[in-house]
């Protein structure tokens, strides 16, 4: 068996004829043992093709004929042939090759079901190389096997957060519409016990939404699972209660994130997200002490309109607290409670209730807050 490198690749692989015949020579040999009954020949003759793909002339030349190395791929090879091989490709993918790796994606499928949990983890970064060099619209056919091989480590109690930085890397890419029609069977990692797959799901999640899929994700998502988190019925409800009550702070940040990626929280539509989520509004309003605010708080407060600038004159506490705030006719805007008790304290000293502001009659002729 030949690597059938052509002159032009020999040229370009090195300006002395002599030692690129002795390479070619060596490649030869080395294509050769790849199919030799030997498990430990395989995996020496897989190392050494990986050690030649670090020099970027002989990668760019190995490159332009892969399936003699594709072979070591082959479902039932030992998993060290196939690392190796996979780290020989992930070398050529980086060295500006990586459209010639993407055309012979489907040799990389079977490792997606590799037994081995490092094969799986190498398989998925590959992808994930792929799709940052360029070639994630030739990649993003294999988002549903990229997908299945989450599951099934996610099933083992292995998650690997590879897969997800993998569909992330395509999605960023452009192809946030391929990825996103996992979405739903992605939100199963964020009940995943390990806080860095947790977050990896979230960033996932917003890479899809900048990834051009923005408007489909408002649309999908729905939650079916009675356990899901918090019974949300939506991807936008689901991840707000995430960033409310994850318990690791990274994974609230990255939910908030995902978070401004949906359609929801479009400035222009959070009267509308509003009163289509009353709950989540008064749990975010009083999440808010108006004292301390981290980032994760103001990307939900963005998210959902809520201001938090004003504050009432009498207590100086933003008027979203303490009861919300009353706007009396005069106009300006105090907290109910604290109206109710400039009121009651006025009352007593046998004065006309009027506006702490303006001195403006509180009551009308019923004796009733004007409003």
């Amino acid at each position: 068996m030949s690597l059938g490198l052509g002159p032009t690749a020999a040229l370009e692989a090195s300006g002395a004829p002599s030692r690129w015949l002795r390479v070619r020579q060596k490649l030869s040999y080395t294509a050769k043992d790849l199919c030799s009954k030997d498990g430990e020949v395989r995996h020496k003759a897989a190392e050494a093709l990986a050690s030649l793909c670090k020099g970027e002339r002989l990668a760019k030349a190995l490159a332009g004929n892969l399936p003699p190395m594709l072979r070591g791929l082959k479902a039932g090879e030992d998993a060290p042939v196939k690392l190796a091989i996979l780290g020989a490709l992930r070398s050529i993918a980086e060295k500006n090759d990586a459209i010639a790796v993407a055309q012979h994606s489907y040799a990389l499928l079977p490792c997606l079901k590799d037994e081995n949990i490092l094969v799986q983890r190498k398989v998925s970064a590959l992808y994930r190389v792929l799709a940052e060099e360029g070639a994630a619209a030739m990649v993003a056919r294999d988002v549903t096997s990229i997908m299945h091989c989450f599951e099934s480590t996610q099933a083992s109690n292995s998650s690997l957060s590879a897969p997800l930085e993998a569909l992330a890397a395509i999605a960023c890419a452009g192809e946030g519409a391929a990825v996103a029609r996992v979405v739903e069977r992605l939100l199963i990692g964020l009940r995943d016990p390990r806080p860095k797959i947790r977050c990896g799901t979230c960033t996932t999640m917003a890479a899809i939404g900048r990834g051009g899929a923005k408007e489909l994700l408002g649309y999908l998502g729905l939650v079916e699972d009675p356990e899901a988190i918090a019974n949300a019925g939506t991807l936008f409800e689901m991840l707000v209660c995430v960033a409310l009550d994850d318990k690791d702070e990274t994974v609230r940040l990255a939910a908030a994130d995902a978070l401004r990626c949906l359609p929801e929280a479009d400035p222009d539509t959070c009267d509308e997200t509003r009163q289509r989520f009353p709950k989540l509004v008064e749990r975010v309003r009083k999440l808010y002490s108006g004292y301390a605010k981290g980032e994760t708080e103001e990307i939900l407060l963005n998210a959902l309109g809520i201001t938090t600038g004003e504050a009432c004159v009498i207590c100086q506490d933003p008027l979203h607290l303490d009861g919300g705030p009353l706007e009396l006719r005069c106009g300006h805007i105090f907290h109910k409670k604290c109206c109710e008790s400039w009121i009651e304290w006025v009352k007593r000293c046998n004065r006309t209730p009027s506006c702490p502001l303006c001195r403006a009659h509180i009551f009308d002729a019923w004796g009733k807050i004007n409003k």
